[in-house]
Formats: structure tokens, C-alpha cells, sequence
């Protein structure tokens, strides 16, 4: 009988530290997987400012508003404190009345 309690603990250490070994690998796997999203999204963001500036720049505000609600219909862009602001965008504005020509997006 002693060998059967033994041979049950021996069976169940090898099983909890096999789980144990499959939970590290998993979340290893799992946080790598989390840096290269994060590191796609960083550069995606990167490309996408790049080409609001150069795409945006420049535009008469009645036109960027235009564009900016064609873009996201559910959310109205908006004038405050000399800049176009969306949801997720803001645009300085010149004494013109157009979009800055550097670092338009942010």
C-alpha cells in the first residue's frame, strides 16, 4: 500500500510540474507575441502621422472638416483654442484658417 501512495505522489509531482513548465512556456510565448504587437502598432502609428502630415497639411479648414466627418461620420470635428480636433486626431490650425504645415497631426 505505501508503494501505491508513493508511486501516486511521484505521478502527481510530475504532472503539476509539467504544468507548471507549460504555463511558464505559455506566457513566455504569449508576452513575446504581446512586444510585437505593440511594436507593430508603434510603427503603424509612426507611418500613419507621417502621412496625415503630408496628406492633410495645408487644407482650408471647411475642407479638412469635410474629410475629417467623411472619416468617422459618428464623431463631428470641431474648432477649440486654434486647433480641429476629432476623436483621436487634433490639427493646429494658422491665422489663415488652414491646417499647419509641420506636425499638423498629433
Amino acid at each position: 500500500m505505501a508503494k501505491w501512495i508513493a508511486f501516486i505522489f511521484g505521478v502527481l509531482l510530475l504532472v503539476t510540474n509539467g504544468l507548471w513548465i507549460y504555463s511558464a512556456v505559455d506566457l513566455a510565448v504569449t508576452e513575446k507575441y504581446r512586444q510585437q504587437g505593440e511594436y507593430e502598432a508603434r510603427n503603424r502609428i509612426e507611418a500613419l502621422e507621417s502621412l496625415c502630415n503630408k496628406l492633410v497639411s495645408g487644407l482650408p479648414k471647411p475642407e479638412a472638416i469635410e474629410i475629417l466627418n467623411e472619416l468617422s461620420p459618428d464623431f463631428a470635428a470641431y474648432e477649440k483654442e486654434g486647433r480641429l480636433n476629432t476623436l483621436w486626431l487634433s490639427f493646429k490650425l494658422n491665422e489663415q484658417g488652414h491646417i499647419t504645415q509641420d506636425a499638423a497631426c498629433q
